[in-house]
């Protein structure tokens, strides 16, 4: 074994001549590292936006190109062409909520998902080519868009699962999910319960109509949703959930106007 010559190098790249590391002076490094922590959290903000993906993209919406930005997985505003100004919803996949951590099962933490979700709508914007829109609005008033190409990319990165409706679930799609289920991508690292709520609706809340109250449950097998109405008055903050164990999978409810405004304390959260 060949030794060291004598003022060289040690193993590790540490060198053997005092004050300085890896032919650095420690001075040099010491004065780096106190810069480093110096730097204040709103910089620490700004470069992490720098750094963000983007969430705009140009499609061809309805037959007609159009600027759109996603502002989650499954939901975009169109900027400009005929629809501008309108909110269009995806057909057929439900993407996390991003307005907080609000989803939760498999043992991992509501700031996990969080995570998924605020990730999405780069996701989304990334794999926008096309869309479909024949002017029907769902319940809240938004166009409905089908976007083959955004939907595959979001079930196989797991940041959306397959979410049936009206009719039933497209079969490619949950391929696609079965696939990203079993090798745990995006939403599924902490496995695949049955069942996921969805959405949650409390039994106060005005303007619910003759049908009231509803919890939406999605199949995560199937990709078939279904409705389960009930009379519960649901507290802010209150969690909701669904099958036993491991199958566990839990939402907590929010109304819509403490969603951005008036925030309650489960949502101040940061991911």
């Amino acid at each position: 074994m060949r030794r060291a010559s004598r003022g060289g190098s040690v193993a590790g790249g540490v060198s053997a001549r005092r004050g300085s590391i890896g032919g650095v002076p420690r001075a040099l490094l010491v004065l780096a590292t106190l810069l480093l922590l110096a730097v204040p959290p709103a910089a620490e903000a700004r470069r992490g936006r720098a750094h963000a993906k983007p969430t705009t993209a140009r499609i061809l919406l309805a037959g007609a190109w159009a600027e759109v930005r996603w502002t989650d997985g499954d939901t975009f505003r169109v900027l400009s062409g005929p629809h501008a100004g309108r909110t269009a919803r995806l057909v057929g996949v439900n993407a996390l909520e991003s307005f907080g951590p609000v989803h939760r099962w498999g043992g991992l933490p509501a700031t996990f998902y969080l995570s998924i979700a605020k990730k999405s709508a780069a996701v989304a914007a990334a794999a926008s080519v096309r869309c479909d829109a024949d002017g029907r609005p769902d319940g809240y008033g938004r166009l409905l868009a089908v976007c083959p190409e955004v939907a595959e990319a979001l079930v196989r990165a797991g940041h959306a699962m397959v979410f049936a409706v009206d009719g039933p679930p497209d079969p490619r799609l949950v391929a696609l999910q079965r696939d990203a289920q079993q090798q745990g991508t995006g939403m599924w690292a902490g496995g695949a319960p049955p069942l996921v709520p969805t959405s949650l609706h409390s039994a106060d809340e005005p303007e619910l109509g003759a049908r009231g109250a509803y919890d939406r449950v999605a199949d995560t097998r199937t990709g078939v949703t279904a409705v389960r109405p009930h009379r519960r008055v649901y507290r802010p903050c209150e969690e909701v959930c669904v099958g036993e164990g491991a199958e566990r999978a839990c939402m907590t409810y929010v109304p819509f106007a403490r969603r951005y405004r008036d925030r309650p304390a489960c949502l101040r959260g940061r991911p």
